[in-house]
Parts: structure tokens; sequence; C-alpha cells
């Protein structure tokens, strides 16, 4: 009975978020939507990659960064259409993503960690002096509007539909490998990496599969971000971009699919709402995180898990 009444609201989700436009007219806040959409799948495979196996990346923005690059140069030079673009900048993310991580597979905590932000900074480096390639410091302009099939995707409402259709690929995709046997091992191995090694889980194996498919997600953000944006440059592809949806990540919940959400849209919201006292914004947006943690230390879940639990006191009492 649970299970059906899960399903019923998440089949009104779902249809809501397609309904979402026809009451938002606004195209401003459709811009800020689409920008929700865009994190949210970011965080989403960060959030595979450090909730469930516990391996903090601080260079998710580099494979960010190649989604947007392959899609931009394939098509501004070759004139790819742009569902295989997007294919191939998941793939070609994952290729690195798993390379990066079967070289460093041995090394654990905070060796990791820096490993990452190196590698970040080495392909913002690389992007940004590597002139005949990746168009410098200017980056790569001009994007083309993408279609698919008979569908141009160029008004703010088009690409809400777009993004919608990749956070909702992301997230229900994620969510059944979470539950699955793959996901029972990437809890084990954040939990206790002894006692997972024990039950016979190969946890080198199990953290190169959660990274590698993290980056194929971010190598989807990337491509979406290339053709929304229309330019990119290395500029958007820095450590604090990484840092942001950690702080996204941790605000949310780690470790649990759902609760990204809510943290990606009160840290943007919170960014637009706070626009206005431009020079005290950050030292805002930080006191409320600050806030929460301290408070609630699971993010705004454990806000959720708090009222869930007091409810259940209430029932408990009334009975």
């Amino acid at each position: 009975m649970e299970k059906n009444k899960k399903i019923i609201v998440f089949i009104l989700v779902v249809a809501l978020s397609f309904l979402l436009p026809s009451f938002v007219k606004n195209f401003y806040w459709l811009g800020i939507f689409n920008l929700i959409l865009m994190y949210s799948i970011l965080c989403l495979s960060l959030n595979l990659i450090f909730g469930f196996t516990n391996l903090l990346s601080v260079g998710h923005a580099a494979f960010y960064g190649i989604g947007a690059y392959t899609t931009a140069i394939l098509l501004t030079r070759y004139h790819f259409p742009f569902l295989p673009s997007l294919l191939l900048s998941g793939l070609i993310a994952l290729f690195i993503g798993s390379l990066l991580s079967m070289t460093t597979s041995r090394v654990k905590g905070d060796y990791f960690t820096v490993i990452t932000i190196v590698f970040g900074e080495i392909f913002r480096l690389i992007m940004q002096n590597w002139v005949s390639f990746s168009g410098g410091a200017v980056g790569v302009v001009g994007i083309p509007a993408p279609q698919i099939f008979s569908w141009r995707i160029i008004s703010e409402k088009d690409f809400y539909f777009l993004g919608l259709i990749l956070f909702w690929f992301t997230y229900i995709t994620l969510s059944l490998l979470v539950k699955s046997k793959f996901g029972r091992a990437f809890i084990a191995i954040r939990e206790d990496e002894l006692a997972a090694s024990t039950m016979g889980i190969n946890n080198v194996m199990y953290k190169i599969l959660s990274f590698s498919i993290g980056c194929f997600y971010a190598g989807l953000a990337g491509s979406y971000y290339a053709v929304y944006n229309t330019a990119i440059a290395p500029s958007s592809f820095t450590l604090d971009e990484s840092c942001l949806m950690i702080i996204m990540v941790v605000l949310g919940g780690i470790g649990n699919l759902s609760a990204t959400i809510p943290g990606v849209i009160v840290m943007l919201v919170a960014t637009e709402v706070f626009r206005p006292l431009y020079y005290y914004r950050l030292l805002l947006i930080g006191l409320i995180m600050v806030i929460v943690l301290v408070r609630y230390p699971y993010g705004i879940l454990g806000i959720f898990n708090k009222i869930a639990s007091m409810r259940k006191k209430y029932s408990y009492r009334k009975v």
C-alpha cells in the first residue's frame, strides 16, 4: 500500500513538472528553473560518488566541462546532430573519469580529494592555453541551437523541457541503480570498507564504477549547459563551481538522491533573492547554510526526518 502511494505521488510530481511552464510565464524564472535542472543533474551525479561510495571529488566541474566542450566542438566544427553529441559528451566524460579512477584506485581519503582538485585545475589550464583546440580564454562561441528530429530548441520553455527530460532520466536511472545490488554494494563500502571487503565486495571495482557513472551524468549536464548558454569558457569550470556543487549536496543531504534537489533549489533561490545585496550575498548564504547544518547535520533531509518523527510521535500520543 505504501509503495503504491509513493508511485502515485511520483507520477503526480512528474506530471506537475511538465505542466509548470503553463503557470510560469516569466522568462526570468523559467531561466532559474533551467539552472535548477542543470545543477540537479550535476549534484545527483556527485551525490552518487560522494554520498554512496564516500569519494569526495572536488574536480566534478572538470567532467562537466568535458561534456560542455565535447558538445560545443562537435556542433560548431563538425556539425554533428545534438543527440549524438549529447551521448558522446557523457561517454567521453565517463571514459576520462574511469581512467582517472583506475589510476587512483588505491588512493584513499584526503589524497583522493587532492588528486581531483589537481585534475580539475589541469583541465581548466589546458582549456585556457590550448587555443587551437578550445579557443583559449575566450572559449567556444556561437554554439547553434540544438535540434532533436523536428523539435528545434530555442526558447526558455524549450530548454526547460529538454532539461526536464535529462533530469528525470538522471533521477530515475540513478534511483534504480542505488536500489540494485550495485547500490547496496556502494552503501556497504560507504558504511565500512573493511566489512564490505570481507563480504566479498570488490571495493576498488565498485568505486571505479560509481565514479565513472557519476562522470557520465556530469558530461550530460555539460552538454546541456553548452547549448543553453551558446558559449563556453574555462572560467565556467573552476574549483569554485565544484565547491558549489558539494555545498548543494551537503545542504540537501548526503547519500539521498531525493534530498539533493531541495539543496540545489535553496542555494540557487537564495542566490537570486540576495542578489540586490551583492556585497553581503555570499555571507548571508553561508550563514543560512551554517545554521541549517549546525541544527540539522543531515541537511534539509534532516529537517524532513525531524518533522516526520514528530508527526509519528504525535500520532502515537493521540492513539
